[in-house]
């Protein structure tokens, strides 16, 4: 009988989800939810009942997954985290020194451009947990430290390899890259329509490679 249906083209059931895969969905329907209600409301007035029917749930999943907003809300960075690992990787891939700096900015433009929402979302999260959220805070702070030891590492690599000019400081440079990022991001949070991402990307890089590219004769 089987091999009838075969043949007449009736396709098999589709095999059921495993517990895990149920799972992973409903966090990645939940985190998507929690994205869109952090934009709209902030974090404060998201609550895990919202997140739950806004995803399609039950209004207590969320409550009976996470426990609470801060367990949410660090999964969610953690989440991002991973994400941003993987898409960083593929952008720089073996470059380093100037080029890999390079590389890593247009991996930052292209998730503000590409991946808005949770852009906004994460951002949100981040400048709101200066006052709560305290597991989110240590997060940010140990992806500050990440960020600027990447950036710290290919200005050196640009130096050795004579790309870069030696009279820039790796820390220093790094710290000032991360405050563009974050203040520019800021803005955008605030008045998107000010904001032209593109041209600002565009303008910073030119003039990063005029104040690091080292002159040859």
């Amino acid at each position: 009988m089987n091999e009838n249906l075969a043949i007449k083209g009736v396709s098999k059931a589709k095999p059921r989800m495993t517990q895990a895969e149920r799972t992973a969905l409903s966090d990645a329907r939940m985190y998507e939810a929690a994205m869109q209600l952090i934009v709209e409301r902030g974090t404060h007035n998201t609550t895990l009942k919202d997140v739950g029917e806004r995803a399609g749930y039950s209004r207590g999943l969320a409550s009976n997954r996470f426990g609470s907003k801060e367990v949410l809300f660090s999964q969610m960075v953690r989440d991002f985290n991973r994400k941003w690992a993987s898409g960083l990787k593929g952008f720089v891939e073996d470059r380093t020194g100037l080029a890999a700096f390079m590389s890593a900015f247009d991996a930052v433009e292209y998730f503000l451009m590409n991946h808005t929402i949770e852009m906004q979302a994460l951002y949100i999260l981040w400048f709101e947990s200066m006052t709560s959220h305290t597991v989110v805070r240590r997060r940010l702070a140990a992806n500050h430290s990440a960020y600027r030891r990447d950036a710290e590492r290919w200005v050196r690599e640009g130096i050795e390899e004579g790309a870069i000019r030696p009279s820039i400081d790796p820390s220093c440079f790094a710290v000032e890259f991360a405050a563009l990022i974050f203040g520019l991001v800021y803005q955008w949070l605030v008045d998107p329509s000010a904001i032209n991402i593109h041209a600002v990307f565009q303008h910073y890089r030119r003039s990063t490679l005029e104040i690091l590219a080292e002159r040859r004769p």
